[in-house]
């Protein structure tokens, strides 16, 4: 039976995740980062939303549609702040419970300290998981995929482009490919010309909207590297000088890729993976 799993990464993710600028925090970080032992119904009635939009387009629900609530699980869910359980509800994790703690007195100054540890939890990230989103892929997807972006920016002068990651990181499947895509960009940046990474993986009209969340992920919330706000569409997305020493440390950890029982094992596994003290305050 030929399988129907990707083997590509996907733009599944729609929502981006921002810790940084504070001003400009992911407005529903707080709901769900407190909702420990909640459902997700009760979850869904924290979540901000638009009633006048709602409104104006004929809706009469109470509440926010709920899309809303899968979105945003799925991109806290993907970095180990929390997961939905066997019971139904809505369990946050150790470093769930840090996140929570620093949101509201987070800066550039002082992000390295949870940074570091959020670094080290991204770099056990498996593309591949026992996740909705995660079981999509393919059994040949060995893909560490925020370690693997990491690895590419190091190798690139410390940069990646949205075409770069679209048309050469999203196709990678292994080590192997990584190192081979990395060639292929420097290639291509050399002779300034982006045919030679082939075809894009996300296609469609809102392409950058499925891109930025990756990046988004991949600098936990802008604390590791900024995003390109002001940037032309071509521009970079650049490591800082002031976290890259934890960029380097992070991308240098060996995991071993592995199945994993349930959702559970393997969220609860990557907050482990951030090596928390009791208390970070």
């Amino acid at each position: 039976m030929t399988s129907t799993r990707t083997t590509t990464w996907t733009g599944s993710l729609h929502q981006t995740f921002r810790l940084l600028p504070s001003e400009s925090r992911s407005a529903n970080l707080l709901p769900f980062l407190s909702s420990n032992g909640k459902s997700p119904d009760e979850v869904l009635d924290t979540l901000p939303y638009d009633r006048a939009r709602a409104a104006a387009r004929g809706s009469k629900a109470k509440r926010p549609d709920a899309k809303r609530y899968r979105d945003g699980k799925q991109v806290y869910q993907t970095v180990g702040l929390l997961y939905e359980g066997d019971d139904g509800l809505v369990h946050t994790t150790e470093l769930g419970v840090a996140t929570q703690r620093w949101a509201d007195r987070i800066t550039e100054k002082n992000a390295v300290i949870l940074a570091r540890h959020a670094a080290y939890a991204l770099a056990a990230c498996q593309l591949r998981n026992p996740s909705g989103a995660g079981s999509r892929f393919d059994e040949s997807m060995v893909v560490f995929p925020f370690q693997f972006i990491w690895r590419a920016m190091l190798q690139l002068d410390g940069m990646l482009s949205s075409d770069e990651l679209n048309r050469g990181i999203f196709k990678v499947c292994n080590e192997e490919d990584l190192a081979r895509v990395v060639e292929r960009i420097r290639s291509a940046r050399e002779l300034d010309d982006l045919s030679v990474l082939g075809e894009e993986v996300v296609t469609d009209s809102r392409k950058n909207d499925r891109i930025i969340p990756w990046m988004s992920l991949a600098s936990f919330g802008w604390t590791l590297f900024p995003d390109k706000r002001g940037a032309s569409e071509g521009g970079y997305y650049m490591l800082s000088d002031r976290t890259l020493h934890i960029v380097r440390e992070a991308a240098r950890i060996s995991h071993k890729h592995r199945d994993y029982a349930s959702n559970k094992e393997y969220v609860e596994h990557l907050s482990r993976c951030a090596a928390l003290p009791q208390d970070l305050r």
